[in-house]
């Protein structure tokens, strides 16, 4: 039986693949429950390389014939755990042919499937070892997201430098970006969102931390996404969505555990540095007025937990 461990440990162990191989694997990563619907036409144009490339790679994976690999699959998706109900959200258009039932519904259910599928699909010592170098990290943390990523880089950067100094956000300001980059050390640690479409700013960014020592941790979509030899920790979560732009639940998801993760390494400079902040916010008066979790209650907290 073929799984999502086992298909990608296979393609690993072609070792180097040509590019028109790494368009293939990074489809199959992506799209692994979607398989069970393709033929060899399907994936030459969803993947833009000739039919005969598609048969010689599936060969090279050590499949007979083409038909072999396929039954596999379907094996697989008859017998995995959810994988029926994942098919089936992938496949199904939103409003398909004029059906109006309940897309609130819909989108729920799928989003629940993609949490509960990319919770199975990541490592959970990969998912530690983030959160401890988040959190531990000598040099400066660096964080960053290109197009629709960028919201959810933001958004863990917020997060994260309220609990860490030395924090970083790269945004999309391309013409800025050597002055960014112009200290990065190998103490330094990069936090990437990496997405498909994969974004080659956030591929020159990650190529510069590698050139310079620095540690890259990747949160992406696809085993073989573009970057996936430079990342010494990789979290791999689903991103289908039923529109048609692809789901960010999952990696908010992760973002949420990371900063709950991250506080396991930190000690009590963190409640000196909320109290800080939470000082600043009151003189500059950043929010409205209303219950707060002011320093006396911090203060409070730390000493009864």
């Amino acid at each position: 039986m073929v799984q999502t461990k086992e298909l990608t440990q296979r393609i690993r162990a072609l070792g180097k693949l040509t590019p028109s191989e790494a368009k293939i694997a990074d489809y199959f990563s992506r799209n692994y429950w979607n398989l069970v619907f393709e033929n060899t036409t399907s994936l030459s144009e969803n993947t833009g390389v000739s039919k005969a490339t598609v048969v010689r790679f599936i060969s090279k994976l050590g499949y007979v014939r083409f038909a072999t690999f396929l039954e596999e699959l379907r094996r697989d998706a008859s017998e995995g755990q959810g994988s029926l109900p994942i098919r089936y959200s992938l496949k199904k258009k939103l409003l398909a042919g004029g059906n109006q039932e309940d897309v609130l519904k819909r989108s729920f259910t799928h989003i629940i499937q993609n949490l509960e599928h990319s919770y199975a699909r990541i490592d959970q010592q990969q998912f530690w070892e983030a959160a401890r170098l988040v959190a531990k990290t000598r040099g400066a943390l660096y964080i960053t997201g290109q197009r629709s990523s960028y919201a959810l880089a933001y958004l863990f950067f917020n997060m994260i430098r309220r609990i860490r100094p030395a924090c970083s956000l790269i945004g999309p300001q391309t013409a800025s970006l050597p002055d960014r980059l112009i200290d990065v050390s190998a103490d330094d640690l990069l936090f990437a969102i990496f997405r498909h479409p994969y974004a080659k700013t956030t591929l020159r960014i990650a190529q510069h931390f590698e050139r310079c020592g620095a540690t890259i941790i990747l949160l992406t979509d696809s085993t073989f996404n573009p970057l996936h030899t430079l990342a010494h920790v990789q979290i791999e979560v689903d991103t289908e969505g039923v529109s048609i732009f692809t789901s960010s639940a999952a990696v908010v998801a992760v973002l949420e555990s990371l900063n709950v993760a991250a506080l396991k390494y930190c000690d009590d400079t963190v409640y000196r540095r909320l109290e800080k902040a939470e000082a600043l916010y009151n003189d500059f008066e950043v929010f409205c007025p209303g219950k707060s979790l002011n320093a006396e209650r911090i203060a409070k907290l730390k000493t009864t937990g």
